[in-house]
């Protein structure tokens, strides 16, 4: 595929994930079907707790290269968040994949994050935490005065200063949260910036962590999250999911940009189409349809037919209405003409990582590619999900050229993007 000297590539991936930490890590652990589902204890209340199913990150002493980005958070009072901690471990292996270095005193280089809930979770474990033993005999706790900083540190531009100031970013930089599609927002704000010449090189990341079982309660109430340590996309008895912990950073660049500095590429990105729904906060408007809108309006503004994808990447939560409305979306804009496509889901390796899916998900996409096989979908067994292209049961070797990545997110955030390989660099 030759490439315009505008087109944007991706040149740099850092996963940082419960199943593995780096490509060749993660990609050795989606080939071998491992996952890293335990169960976790954690408190939802005051005085109250709950176990639940969760692909949660091992202990930081054993997160490999993290120690060193720890202690900068430290020197920061921010080292209670494993988030950020992870994040710019995802951003230092990125940064290295891509061959990029940052000149901390004047660079082009800025960044778009993808996080949920920036600090709520450390804030709200401090909170029980203050309300768990005996009241004070001088009153009641002073809570602003303890939880003054926490309270800073869920602000969103707190994040980005940490991770700018952390890597000596002077670039356009900010966050999106678009619930769980705001990686693939992000990846598109990212392009634009590039596309309108703001930036040199912009660096994509997104994390997640869970301290506390305050946002879980929500779906478990909601009838959304596993009961066990199994999630079956699209299988004809829904598991519902569990989340995971982890980060996700990709480098993206102008092809001229990346051929100036020698630099090869995984696939560029092609672009996509993004919507709204401004229906209802948890279920799609099914019978409006909208996500086919949106896939049908990624074929055109990139010029991509059905018939050329190569793999799907669905969003694939592993619930009724969502697996539904994807599996009924997908057939109705391919309509049986992606006949040479395969689709595979993530989400029961890594867990729904919910703002930095996306991103993460599409760092798997990107090694499917480079090593033209496709990793399988667990738990949901053969002939059972009905997708207008079949799922990937085994580690399949094949032609992966063309990539779609579907996302949507609670309150009717829709995205499909779409990658080609670059198979003789940038």
């Amino acid at each position: 595929m030759a490439l315009r000297a505008d087109d944007i590539v991706i040149t740099g991936l850092g996963p940082v994930t419960p199943v593995g930490v780096g490509c060749e890590t993660l990609w050795d652990a989606l080939t071998n079907r491992r996952t890293a589902v335990v169960d976790r204890v954690l408190p939802v209340d005051i005085g109250e707790t709950v176990e639940l199913p969760i692909a949660s990150m091992p202990p930081l002493e054993r997160v490999p290269g993290l120690d060193k980005h720890h202690a900068l958070l430290a020197g920061q009072e921010l080292d209670q968040y494993r988030d950020l901690a992870y994040a710019l471990l995802a951003t230092e292996l990125a940064l290295a994949d891509a061959e990029l270095s940052i000149d901390r005193s004047a660079n082009r280089v800025g960044m778009i994050q993808a996080f949920e809930a920036p600090g709520v979770e450390v804030t709200v474990a401090n909170l029980f935490g203050m309300f768990s033993g005996p009241p004070p005999t001088d009153g009641p706790p002073k809570v602003y005065e303890v939880l003054a900083p926490k309270f800073y540190a869920m602000q969103p531009f707190l994040y980005v200063h940490a991770m700018a100031k952390a890597f000596g970013l002077h670039g356009y930089s900010t966050s999106v949260h678009n619930a769980c599609s705001s990686g693939a927002f992000a990846i598109e704000a990212a392009a634009q910036a590039l596309h309108h010449g703001r930036v040199d090189a912009m660096i994509v990341v997104g994390g997640e962590v869970f301290e506390t079982a305050a946002r879980l309660e929500w779906f478990r109430r909601l009838d959304l999250y596993a009961r066990t340590h199994t999630m079956s996309p699209f299988a004809s008895t829904p598991s519902g999911f569990y989340v995971g912990e982890g980060a996700g950073a990709m480098i993206l660049e102008t092809a001229e940009h990346a051929r100036k500095r020698g630099a090869s590429a995984y696939a560029s990105y092609l672009g996509g189409a993004f919507a709204h729904q401004a229906w209802k906060q948890t279920i799609p408007d099914v019978r409006a349809a909208r996500l086919a809108d949106v896939i049908a309006e990624a074929f055109t503004a990139t010029d991509v037919a059905p018939a050329d994808l190569d793999l799907i990447i669905p969003h694939g939560t592993a619930t009724t209405l969502s697996d539904g409305y994807e599996r009924e979306c997908l057939a109705k804009t391919l309509g049986g003409r992606a006949k040479d496509g395969l689709a595979t889901t993530f989400k029961p390796y890594l867990g729904h990582m919910l703002a930095a899916s996306g991103i993460v998900e599409m760092i798997c996409a990107l090694l499917a590619a480079k090593h033209q096989a496709v990793p399988p979908t667990l738990n949901t067994e053969a002939g059972t999900d009905r997708l207008d292209v079949p799922l990937a049961y085994d580690t399949t070797a094949r032609r992966v050229e063309t990539v779609m990545k579907l996302s949507t997110g609670f309150t009717g955030h829709d995205a499909a993007s779409i990658y080609r390989r670059c198979s003789d660099g940038a």
